[in-house]
Parts: structure tokens; sequence; C-alpha cells
């Protein structure tokens, strides 16, 4: 296949395309995507930069052969890419004023970018969620749905420091490592060419509650996770997540005795963590043959048939309703502690053809979770299975104690060219009656890159989830 789209071969190709990386040193962050988004064709190929890192980037762009060009030298000959570094321009502000100037000033020039930038080329804006006073400000997710008024907004990547981050208070919860994003937006069909102002509720409720808990601060921004294989039962869930991860989270937002709650438990992992944790363990499963598997699985750790395969008895108290998340009252479970779950990810287990469906069809495993139409997993409409989840949430609050936490496990989607926002979406929607806390990211490295768009357009591999947390005001 001839590469269209840059000058790599596809050995080149396949690392870049992995949504998460380790941050190095800036020229090899600059020299890697200017290398990518350059085009093959011998030309007077042209490169924009904004940021504080100008002499650096030109000296890169001198050894790849790239025009470095500003706002006042455009001329006929389009521009092939655009960076906006906006890192260490948010890391000295003070008030959030001054990022809204920041963004106003970008968004005004992408729009006189629009015009220059050749078709189907794309522009990358690199920046970190901040905090301000103490507030958390998810100033890189309101950045790009402004952005995407102007240019179609289609992937992210995860830049990953070792770069600590110091916890200023033991009892906010504070990441100990820092990451950037990298927004990549593309000039297409479906780019809009001029900024309209898109509203959300990102920035309210943003000041965290003093806990009680003393942090240890031990979940750094992100963490590489290799779950151990699934057992017999817990294999025939189509999208189990791991108790390994769940563990992480209990030990950081809990103590021994609390009670740990999921709203869509499947096989268990939520209730078998929190149980070896020492937790209660609570829950509901839409499914009754998953959650006839958790409840099994449950039982298995508080009141084991084979000691010696199982252990001693366990004095935590647990209990898996099979209901609809829903319709759960005050009466159905004790006050809640903490909740963690990884909701379905849109109707995406229904999409035929994808790979590993058609190697769960070729053991006669199960490939969504079920058939009902009350499953959010089959809503077809995106905004619907927004809105619906949003409620599941919005109603378990009922049964969580003031300054309890929360962690969503999710992931921004991908379907039939186009991107979802959806861990971004569902926070704008939570919002209104939550306090967001710094998200982290689960990043796996054990899965196979594929070749996606190759020789003609960046789709990257999505291989990190976001860890959603926030607090109950």
């Amino acid at each position: 296949m001839k590469n269209r789209f840059n000058r790599l071969t596809s050995k080149e190709w396949l690392p870049f395309q992995k949504s998460w990386f380790r941050y190095d040193t800036d020229e090899k962050l600059f020299k890697e995507n200017i290398r990518f988004f350059i085009r093959e064709e011998p030309s007077e190929e042209k490169l924009f930069y904004w940021g504080d890192k100008e002499e650096l980037v030109r000296s890169v762009c001198a050894t790849e052969d790239v025009r470095m060009v500003n706002i006042s030298t455009f001329d006929d000959q389009p521009l092939q890419f655009a960076i906006f570094d906006l890192r260490n321009t948010l890391s000295i502000i003070s008030y959030l004023s001054e990022y809204e100037d920041i963004k106003l000033n970008i968004l005004t020039l992408c729009e006189k970018i629009f015009h220059c930038l050749a078709d189907r080329r794309f522009i990358v804006i690199m920046l970190p969620n901040i905090v301000l006073d103490g507030k958390y400000y998810p100033v890189v997710w309101d950045m790009a749905l402004q952005l995407s008024s102007i240019f179609s907004l289609k992937d992210e990547k995860i830049a990953c420091t070792s770069e600590p981050q110091i916890a200023q208070n033991k009892h906010v919860f504070t990441p100990n490592n820092k990451i950037f994003y990298c927004l990549y937006f593309r000039k297409d069909e479906n780019s809009g060419g001029r900024y309209k102002e898109r509203h959300h509720q990102l920035f309210k409720y943003n000041e965290p509650l003093e806990s009680k808990k003393k942090f240890t601060h031990s979940i750094p921004s992100w963490f590489i996770l290799k779950p151990q294989p699934r057992k017999k039962d817990e294999i025939l869930h189509p999208a189990k997540y791991p108790e390994e991860l769940v563990s992480m989270f209990i030990n950081e937002f809990t103590e021994v005795d609390d009670n740990v709650f999921d709203p869509m438990s499947g096989t268990g992992s939520t209730q078998v963590a929190s149980l070896r944790a020492g937790r209660n363990a609570f829950g509901t499963e839409l499914s009754d043959f998953f959650a006839a598997i958790a409840i099994q699985r449950c039982q298995n750790i508080v009141q084991p048939t084979q000691i010696d395969l199982f252990g001693s008895p366990n004095k935590q108290q647990f209990s898996i309703l099979h209901k609809d998340a829903r319709e759960i009252t005050k009466e159905d479970f004790p006050m809640i502690d903490y909740l963690i779950t990884s909701p379905p990810y849109w109707d995406m287990l229904n999409m035929k053809g994808a790979e590993n469906q058609a190697k769960r069809v070729v053991k006669g495993l199960q490939t969504n979770y079920s058939e009902s139409t009350d499953d959010l997993g089959n809503i077809a409409d995106y905004q619907q299975f927004v809105s619906d989840l949003t409620k599941v949430y919005l109603n378990i609050l009922d049964i969580m104690k003031s300054g309890s936490y929360l962690t969503i496990v999710v992931k921004n989607i991908k379907k039939k060219g186009r991107n979802y926002p959806f861990a971004w979406d569902l926070t704008d929607s939570l919002m209104g009656k939550l306090i967001l806390l710094p998200e982290t990211f689960w990043c796996q490295d054990d899965i196979n890159l594929a070749p996606y768009g190759y020789g003609n357009t960046f789709v990257s591999n999505t291989f990190h989830q976001y860890c959603l947390n926030f607090q109950k005001p």
C-alpha cells in the first residue's frame, strides 16, 4: 500500500498510533509529530508553531526539511501542520480568567489557520488540565469542545511523564505523577471553520471537600496494569474489568469495613476485590446470568466450601441484586462510602465484525451484555445513552454519604469515523451534582498495535482508559 500521508514506513508508523506514550524530551515529542503529520511529496512543506519552544521546533524543522512560518508569512502554499504548545503557558496562570483569554487568542488564531491549512491535514494542541486555588479545572476538555467547532476532533494521545506532583493537602486526593494531552484536529468536510461557543458544566462544583480520610496518594496520574488471565466463569462476560484495578482505588478511597458499591456488577469484579480488602460489597446487575456468577464468586469468599482453596471465612457483608440500577432505592442497601464501576461503552459491543467479537463467537461466548431493551449497552442513540447513564449515577447519590467518592472507568469512543468524547460528556452531565477530582489513566501495554488508517490518516489504537474521580458534596 502506498503511503500518501507522510514519509514513514509501516514499521515507523505503528509506534505513533499508540494512544499513550512515555514522554522523554521536547525534541523527541516535536520530531515525532512533525515526521508523522508532514506529507511525503517533495514541496515547500510548511509548519506553524505557537508556544515558547520556537527555536527548538525550528531546529527540528531544519533537520526534516520543513519550513516553519508565522502568521504574517503565510502565502499561497498550503500549511501542512500546526502545533499549539500551551504546556508552560498554562503552568504559570493564577486565575481562570487568564485561561479564558489564552483560549480566545488560540481560537481566533485557529480560525485564520483553518483557511491556510491543506484539506484533511492536522493540527495538534498540547496542554494539561490545571489546578487553581485548590480547584481542578479540565481545561483540556473545554479547549477540545470549543476547537471542535472549527476543526474536527479526531484523536488524542496521553503523554505520561515521570515528573512528580506533590500533594499539598493530605486530605485532598492528588495523583503523584503528571500527564499532558495531545489533541489532534483535522480540517475536513465535518469542520465548521468558525468558532462557536459550546456550553458545558465542566467548571461547576470544582472545589473538593477536605476528607476525614488521609490519602496515601499512591495512585499515579498514569499506570500500566496487566491483569491476571480471566478464570473460566469470568471469561463469560464480554467486557470484564480487573480486580487489580478495583483494588488500587479501594485502597486509596476507602477504609476497612467501608461499604463499596457497583451498579453494573457484571461477574463481580468490584465486590470480589472489596471483600478481599476487608470492605463490604454491594451492587446491582441487570443480567440474571451474570448476577448469579457474581453472587457465587462472592459466596466463595464469604463462606468458602473449600477452605484450602478459598481461605478462611470472610466476616464482610455482600449483596448483589438482580435489578436495574435506575430503580435502586434507599431500602435496597446501606449508605455507601465509595462507588467504583465500569459502565458499557455505549453500544460498541453490538458493532459487527470486531476482532474480539469474532474470537468470542468462535468460542461460543456471549458478545454483548444482554439482549434486554433496558440494557444501556443496547441504546443506539449516543445522547440518549449518556443521558440514561447519568440518571443511574444521580439516582445512586441518594444512598451515598456526603464527602464519599466515585470512580468511573470509561474511554472516549471512535465509531464509524467519528470521535465521541464519552469521558468528557459524561463528566459534563454529572458536574451539576458532583465535584470533579483529577483523572487518572489506566494505560494498557499488552495489546498488539493495528495499522488503522495506514497511508491515509491518523487513527490511534486506544490503549488508555479514563478513571474519572468525583466526590459527592
